[in-house]
């Protein structure tokens, strides 16, 4: 189910710079004010002038070498700003282009902006959900069918969504060519969940919330920091993996990957710790049978329901040390009726939950919690 979300959202949406840019003779910026504290987030600044923010966007998708800013300002358009796209805060209205953008509003208790949305159908948040229902909230579209027409109709103060590379300068242009404005959000880049999380602050800067965003986060990085307590002094940590063969191949998080971060902050040891990738590393089912075989813990089955679908999808499975002791636990407890994974919605607002879950699965005598977006297969 992620794969698919990302593979839909990753081709509508954007490469380059989106909005009304300006083309200005100079270059000079007042002296900063301040700039809000980013413990985590490695994909964004904001710092603070007179009378405006400055945004900037680093590592907007793998190999980027092009920074992003986005000027906010309340009262008079700020001058002496190069290539910068121009929004004026508070926003009122936008249209979000992933479902993590909307755990984020709504945590901000702004969802009454959200007008239109790609992917209604695979919505989990019952708030998001009564809106959509009283066609509050529209659908784009996805891939070749965006609703342009609906999207210049409903006109939002700009649409938010992330690029992979270069290849959907159409799409971007031709919303440009719409006098539709569009900002980046680089969360999915982060390796860390704190940073992944971080990004409330970037989303809370168009609706000037940013006391409120910074204090929310607070709130997490506290907790998630008290659970990374329970499990700093472990001496055995039980071995874990994840995924399921497709097409031949097995996809499995790097080690550099805020997933495996998650793993070892709940006191886990994580079978490939000696990659460096980021995002996912490629392996032959036969490899993972081999590598796997003694492993403690199976996590994250994507669609498989249950440890006899599993087994039947391969014999050799039986043998595994995780099936034998019914150590099986996959990310789909919330799933809606389209199939729709909250984990992939509001978890990435919540990591603090996501580390609980994962330490009750790893260590159960640690901490007293029903799980959340996890559950055991059976």
């Amino acid at each position: 189910m992620r794969g698919l979300v990302l593979f839909t959202f990753f081709i509508i949406i954007l490469s380059c710079q989106s909005g009304k840019k300006e083309d200005v003779l100079s270059a000079n910026l007042n002296e900063t004010i301040s700039k809000n504290n980013i413990k985590y987030a490695e994909g964004f600044t904001i710092n603070q002038f007179e009378g405006y923010k400055l945004l900037t966007i680093q590592n907007a998708w793998v190999g980027s070498n092009t920074s992003f800013k986005y000027v906010l300002y309340s009262n008079e358009k700020p001058q002496g700003i190069i290539d910068a796209v121009f929004i004026k805060t508070p926003i009122k209205s936008i249209a979000c282009m992933s479902l993590t953008h909307v755990a984020f509003i709504e945590k901000l208790g702004l969802e009454r902006s959200i007008i239109a949305l790609s992917g209604c159908d695979y919505v989990s948040s019952p708030t998001i959900n009564k809106r959509i229902t009283a066609n509050s909230i529209k659908e784009i579209g996805q891939s070749q069918s965006i609703n342009y027409e609906m999207l210049v109709e409903e006109n939002p103060d700009f649409i938010m969504g992330f690029g992979i590379d270069a290849s959907s300068n159409k799409t971007i242009n031709k919303m440009e060519t719409l006098g539709l404005n569009v900002v980046l959000n680089a969360e999915y880049m982060e390796t860390h969940p704190l940073g992944k999380a971080e990004w409330i602050k970037f989303v809370a800067a168009f609706y000037n919330e940013d006391e409120k965003a910074a204090a929310i986060f607070d709130e997490i990085e506290k907790e998630y920091l008290s659970l990374l307590d329970l499990t700093q002094k472990i001496k055995i940590k039980p071995t874990v993996f994840t995924g399921m063969p497709w097409n031949g191949a097995w996809y499995v998080p790097g080690a550099e990957s805020f997933q495996v971060q998650l793993f070892k902050d709940a006191g886990a040891s994580y079978l490939w710790m000696d990659s460096i990738e980021k995002s996912s590393l490629v392996k032959s089912k036969e490899i993972i049978i081999d590598e796997a075989y003694d492993a403690d813990f199976w996590l994250n089955q994507n669609s498989f329901r249950d440890i006899t679908s599993i087994v039947g999808f391969d014999e050799k499975f039986k043998g595994f040390k995780a099936v034998k002791n019914g150590h099986l636990f996959n990310n789909d407890k919330r799933l809606n009726d389209k199939s729709g994974n909250d984990y992939w919605e509001s978890g990435v607002a919540n990591p603090h939950i996501v580390l609980k879950d994962l330490i009750k699965i790893f260590h159960p005598e640690l901490l007293t919690h029903e799980l959340y977006y996890y559950r055991e297969l059976k």
